[in-house]
């Protein structure tokens, strides 16, 4: 007599660090799993994740629209005054015969979030209204999971610094409001990502025991 010993590929688990397979556990709402090789996080059930999550995307949209189109920086000297918005900036890289990095510094400041933003609230809202998810919903999440990495508006704060110290000693500048959005978008990018637990969702989206 011989014993099917075969485990279903639904209940196996992959570390993202280190590639070792484990059985795929249980969880209770705010229990996580991690890696016994590595201590990688493997899977986590974090404690209302889809409400959580849609409102920072929300708050994300908004503060990110009022970042771009509101005044970013103000510069005076010798009595001659100018303000710069995040549009702006780019408008000047394209003009300056920097276009390729100005598309990038679009495209990875702006575009790329707000999208990634907007799938994601395209995704939990049918999940927060109860309603069946389809297949366009599952590549929506796959999307957001690959575009997470490439949304980088901190990098462009990194260089914001920079330029204030250096544009600080030759002449007054007086902060907008769009800057303190950019920053709180940010906080709330940072937030987002501590409260939206992908087993979570795939498990909303493809049903109990599915695979991410």
């Amino acid at each position: 007599m011989t014993s099917d010993r075969r485990i279903a590929l639904d209940d196996l688990v992959a570390c993202p660090a280190c590639d070792w397979l484990h059985r795929r556990p249980a969880l209770a709402a705010g229990e996580s799993a991690v890696c016994a090789r590595c201590a990688h996080e493997l899977q986590s059930a974090r404690v209302d994740t889809v409400d959580r999550s849609l409102a920072a995307c929300l708050a994300g949209l908004l503060l990110l629209g009022m970042a771009v189109t509101l005044p970013f920086l103000s510069l005076s000297r010798s009595g001659i005054g100018s303000s710069i918005s995040v549009l702006d900036s780019f408008t000047a890289l394209w003009h300056g015969d920097f276009h390729w990095l100005g598309i990038l510094t679009l495209t990875l400041i702006v575009l790329l979030p707000l999208l990634r933003y907007a799938l994601l609230v395209a995704v939990l809202l049918p999940l927060r209204l109860g309603r069946t998810a389809g297949q366009g919903s599952r590549v929506a999440f796959r999307w957001v999971l690959k575009l997470s990495p490439w949304a980088m508006p901190e990098i462009f704060m990194v260089g914001v610094a920079v330029s204030l110290v250096k544009v600080g000693t030759v002449a007054r500048l007086d902060i907008g409001l769009a800057f303190w959005c950019l920053l709180a978008a940010i906080a709330v990018s940072w937030y987002l990502g501590r409260v939206l637990c992908p087993d979570t969702i795939w498990r909303r989206l493809a049903g109990p025991g599915a695979p991410p």
